[in-house]
Order: C-alpha cells, then structure tokens, then sequence
C-alpha cells in the first residue's frame, strides 16, 4: 500500500477544512450583496415615488392631464411604468403600453387601509416587476391610488454576473492557498519531522541489528515511542516492586522495634498492674457479696468490678498490641458505641462543669466496624472537646444524622462544644500527627491522627468546621440500608466496646 506522508495528509484535511468555510463565506457574501442590491433599488423606487406623488396630486387638482401624460411617457422610457386607479380600485387613467396583469389584486387595495403603501412582485410576459401601490389624496380624501411598476428584468443578469465574479475570487482563494499551504508544511513540518525520525530512529538502532523501515514519518516515531515506552514501563515496574520490598523491610523493622520496645514494657506493667487490680477485684467481690447492702452501695461496687475489668482488659491490650492481628468487624448500632462511650467521659464531664446532650434518633444506625475503634474515635473526640471548654464548662451536643439512599446510606456523628472553637492559622494542621495545641503534658497530638486513620481504614471520615461558636465534628461512616434488619443487640455492642 503507498505512504502518504505526514505533509500531504495535513495539506489534504486543511484543505477540505479551509474549502467549505471559503464556499459559506462566498455564498452568504453574494446573499447579502444581492440584498443590498435590492435594498437599493427599492430606496431609489420608493425616493421617485415620494417625487412623484405630489406632482400627480397637484396635476390633478389643477386637471392637467397633458402634465400627466408627459410624466408617464418619460418615466416609460427609463422601463418604468406608472397608472392611476380610481378610490374604487378600477382603473382610471394609465399608458397603452402597461399590461393589464400588472394591476393590483383588491387584498393589496386593502392593505393601503392599515399602511402608508404596498409592495409587491409580479413576472409578466417574461418580465420581472417591482410595484409600489400608494395612495392619492386631494382635499384630506382618498381620490385613486398610484401604482409605480419598475422592470427589473435585467437585475437577474447583473446578479448573476455579480455572483460569478465572487464565485471566481474563491476559486483563486483556494488555488493560492492550495499552492501556499504544501510550501508552510513542508518548511516547518514535515522537513523538521523528517529530521526527527530519523534522528530517534539512529539512536534507538544503536546497538540493535538494522530493521527494515516502512510507514510515513508519525508511523515511524510511533513505533520508537512504543518500544520506549515499553521499556519505560518495565522499569517503572522494577522500581515500584523494589519499592515495595523497601517499604515491606520497613514495617517489619518498625514492627520488631515495637515488639522489642513493648515487650520490656509489657513484663514490668502486667505484673506491677495486673496484681493489685486484681487484690481490688478481690475485695470489691467480697464486699459485694459478703453481707446485704443498699442498692446503691452494690451499683458502686459492681462498677469498681467492671472498672477492673476494664483496666485488665487494656493491660491485655498492651500484650496484645505486640502482636499484628486484623479488626474484628460485626454488625454494630453506632448509636450504641456513641452511648457507652459517653458514658466513660460522664464522670469527668461532671466534674469539668460540661453538660452533654444526644440527638441519636430512634432507628439503628447498623454498621460494619470494630466497635473498640469507633469508641477510641469518639472518646477522643468527646475528650477534645471537654478541653476546649476548660475552665469554665459548656455543652457538648452529640448529633446522628443519616444522608443519602440505599447502599449509599452514610451516617454522621457531630461532637459540636461551645468552646472558642479551632485559630484559623492552625485548622490546616489539626489532624497532623504530633500536632497539639495543648499544654505540655496534656496531650501528645495523635488523638485526631489516629482517629482520621480509623475513619478511613473503615470507609469513612474525619472532618471538621469552626467557628466563634465553637467547633464542630464530624465522623462519617457507611450504614446498611434502612429497611435492613439489625445485625447484634445493643448489650453485644456495648459487650466488644468494652
């Protein structure tokens, strides 16, 4: 099959672009050149008109039809024809030589009821006319109407004539152009790109046996660019691969570094821990159960038990902590998690003078999640906020929201205090590992860090807005649809909470 080169295909398609715009601009240039021709000479037909009425009126009024007479015979020899007509529409007075066709139909008498004239075009006897109908007063009454009639026979010859020259000057528009354009190309396409190809093509044989070339210039550098970009391609594999067992030796030297670090850590607190919790426990039990009590009294120690139990199971969690494991994720009620964890914070909230309030909704807010990183997350969150209003307290006002449809159903959990809320030099940087903007001491800046990894790590996000109102919020999360049946009992959710 033969090479078209890159010059002659770009020569072709600007040319089949270029011809049918010059072929619009000529025709809409003859258009508008034929209006305007024919504009003028229906100014020039309504300018003898305007001249020529009074005249006729005044000849009238004076009954001088000789005047008349004249004017016709003289307006005839420039191919102009002019008759009267009576008040009733009939004719009255006009030359031998104009044709009866040419007079008006009465729908055009009529017109003259409405309007100042009436225009219109007829072909007779071969020829074409252009009338002007206007009415003659005498006295403020209607007497006849005057019809002008000009042959505008010969127009069409000069249109056409108009239209082939135009017709001419786009075809040597497009000769020119069809001659200028291959000699742009050529100077700064096609011999630029040919010096290109053959460029990249002895630099990429370099080492290789000769190939047998065939295709125009873009084929060529097409084919090179493949071949690099293939080679491209396989290093980029090489170093991600090399990368990913970098990143891979990485985390196994953190995580033996944690074992290492966690393990001395570990050995001394389990036992100096775990050994008077458990006496505690001890005696917390016998109290319990050793002698009747008042109710209250029984409360407050069955909560020292579960606290216990609480402290033992983080002492665990710090064993635990050494080894890699995956999240335990069940159907929760998110709403439930909020509850309990709120109910952590209650004592201190009292005691920091900070009044909680909850808009959790009635119906379940069932999601896939481990419940003892949701609760981290809130217990942080609800811990912020209790330190973003001290000293002088506030409300912390927990919200659940649900948003969208079906699978698309996403529940937000808003903590909104009413404390000074987030300085804007610092909002860019509030979920930045390490940054806090507490007393040393007080905080160690990954509370919001890690939350914002929890969040994600379940689908979902941590987000936040302040204002001088104080600062708000937001934990969002996927939930199963609305008309899905609850997944586990609250108690069972409080149960992996704990």
């Amino acid at each position: 099959m033969m090479t078209v080169k890159v010059g002659t295909r770009l020569t072709l398609v600007l040319l089949l672009a270029l011809t049918p715009v010059v072929a619009v601009y000529t025709y809409w240039s003859v258009a508008r050149s034929t209006r305007t021709y024919i504009n003028d000479l229906k100014r020039e037909t309504r300018s003898s008109i305007r001249a020529l009425v009074p005249a006729v009126e005044n000849d009238l009024r004076q009954n001088e039809w000789n005047q008349i007479n004249d004017v016709l015979n003289r307006m005839s020899r420039d191919g102009t024809l002019v008759s009267l007509f009576d008040s009733e529409g009939k004719p009255w007075h006009a030359l031998a030589s104009f044709p009866q066709a040419l007079a008006p139909e009465p729908a055009e008498f009529d017109l003259l009821n409405s309007h100042p004239f009436a225009e219109f075009e007829r072909s007779v006897g071969g020829r074409r006319w252009f009338s002007r109908l206007v009415p003659i007063n005498l006295a403020g009454r209607r007497v006849g109407y005057l019809l002008v009639a000009q042959d505008w026979s010969d127009i069409s010859e000069d249109l056409r004539a108009r239209s082939v020259g135009s017709i001419a000057a786009a075809i040597l528009v497009m000769a020119l152009i069809a001659a200028i354009i291959p000699l742009a190309i050529r100077r700064y396409i096609s011999n630029p790109l040919s010096e290109l190809s053959r460029r990249v093509t002895r630099f990429s044989d370099e080492g290789q046996a000769d190939r047998g070339r065939a295709g125009d210039e873009v084929e060529l550098l097409t084919e090179e660019f493949r071949r690099l970009d293939q080679q491209l391609t396989r290093a980029g594999a090489d170093l991600l691969e090399r990368h990913r067992r970098e990143l891979d030796l990485e985390r196994r030297l953190q995580h033996a570094d944690r074992l290492a670090t966690i393990g001395t850590l570990a050995s001394g607190l389990a036992h100096e821990i775990g050994t008077p919790m458990g006496v505690i426990r001890a005696r917390a039990e016998y109290l319990l159960h050793s002698r009747p009590a008042s109710p209250k009294l029984n409360d407050g120690l069955e909560i020292i038990i579960k606290q216990i139990d609480r402290i033992s199971g983080i002492v665990r969690m710090l064993l635990n902590y050494a080894r890699v494991r995956e999240p335990v994720r069940t159907a929760c009620d998110v709403r439930r998690i909020v509850e309990h964890a709120l109910s952590l914070v209650e004592t201190e909230a009292a005691r920091r003078q900070v009044h909680l309030t909850t808009e959790l909704g009635e119906r379940p807010l069932t999601a896939e999640c481990d419940a003892d990183q949701l609760q981290q997350v809130f217990i942080n969150l609800a811990v912020n906020a209790l330190d973003a209003m001290a000293p002088d307290g506030g409300i912390l006002r927990v919200v659940a929201e649900v948003n969208g449809i079906d699978r698309e159903r996403r529940a937000r959990i808003t903590f909104a205090d009413t404390g000074p809320g987030v300085p804007p030099q610092v909002r860019s940087r509030v979920l930045d590992p390490f940054f806090t903007t507490k007393e040393p001491g007080k905080g160690t800046g990954m509370g919001l860090a890690v939350s914002q990894s929890i969040m994600r790590d379940h689908g979902g996000e941590l987000s936040f807005d302040s204002g001088p109102e104080g600062a708000r919020f937001f934990v969002t999360i996927p939930v199963a649809p609305a008309d899905a049946s609850a997944q586990t009992s609250n108690a069972q959710s409080v149960a992996h909470a704990r």
